[in-house]
């Protein structure tokens, strides 16, 4: 955790989209420590749901894109990285916003009401 926390900015920011049909937060994380507890209990859902994460460049920013096992995608995450720390953290979900890339996956969309 010390070495996760050494790489993010005092002020940081973790960001999630989920347009309301995808599972994110539901405000902006901002407190250092709570933004890396979010990440490692992210990165554990990502494990548990097989799901592939590809380093990409996003919106010529460091990121990721992640893929189900079908190879539909999952999210996208962009990193705003500035004096050698990670100043922001942006993570998109929502369905509508990543059709752009190719087939998208439904393990993060939430129930139909």
């Amino acid at each position: 955790m010390d070495a996760l926390l050494g790489m993010l900015a005092p002020d940081v920011v973790l960001h999630g989209d989920g347009g309301g049909k995808a599972q994110a937060i539901a405000k902006p994380a901002t407190e250092p420590r709570r933004v890396a507890q979010l990440l490692v209990a992210g990165l554990r859902r990502v494990r548990k749901l097989g799901l592939t994460l590809r380093p990409a460049w996003v919106n010529g920013r460091p990121g990721a894109v992640m893929y189900d096992a079908e190879g539909r995608v999952a999210s996208v995450v962009e990193l705003d990285i500035a004096d050698g720390v990670v100043q922001a953290i942006h993570s998109v979900v929502n369905p509508d916003k990543l059709g752009h890339l190719g087939p998208v996956s439904d393990v993060a969309r939430l129930p139909e009401r």
